[in-house]
């Protein structure tokens, strides 16, 4: 068993548990196996982690484009990202950006909030969403737990239906103060 052990210690360049899984490194790729040594996702990315621990959800890097996967290595959608912010803040979502937009998924992977908007910061018990028109909008807590999953994307404008508290202010210079 000591030898079984030494080999495994020397095969990789790095070892770590995520939640029921082992994130593995070999020669620079990363991969996912489970407890019993069984293949989640092979060894041909260039970086892995969990987003979402409960849903055992895994963002896999290849290339320069980000794919969400579930725990039995299958891919939650096709669509690729240039960026993911995992556990944005308080709010255990995932903050995802694609070109110069960023929009948010939530715990299972899915968008509730589309890839529209120029930058998604907190501020207090929210988010404020930054539109290219130099408005903002601020979503509470709450009303973010409760947005509805978006199949397809969705305009700035239908966003704004489900969303309570919406700031229409434009910014100046003298007047961003967060």
């Amino acid at each position: 068993m000591l030898a079984k052990k030494m080999y495994v210690k020397n095969k990789y360049q790095y070892i770590g548990v995520l939640s029921n899984t082992i994130r593995l490194k070999e020669n620079e790729l990363w991969g996912i196996n489970d407890f019993e040594g069984n293949e989640i996702l092979p060894m041909q990315f260039n970086e892995v982690f969990t987003i979402s621990f409960g849903l055992r959800l895994i963002a896999a890097r290849e290339g320069f484009f980000w794919k969400i996967y579930n725990n039995l290595g299958e891919e939650i959608s096709s669509e690729k990202y240039d960026s993911l912010f995992p556990f944005y803040g308080m709010f255990g979502i995932t903050k995802i950006k694609k070109g110069n937009k960023f929009g948010l998924l939530n715990k299972r992977g899915r968008k509730i909030i589309p890839i529209n908007f120029k930058k998604i910061e907190r501020f207090g018990q929210g988010l404020v969403l930054h539109n290219f028109d130099s408005t903002i909008e601020f979503v509470d807590k709450k009303s973010l737990m409760q947005l509805p999953e978006i199949n397809s994307e969705t305009y700035i404008d239908q966003i704004k239906e489900p969303v309570k508290n919406i700031i229409q202010n434009r910014i100046t210079k003298k007047s961003k103060s967060y």
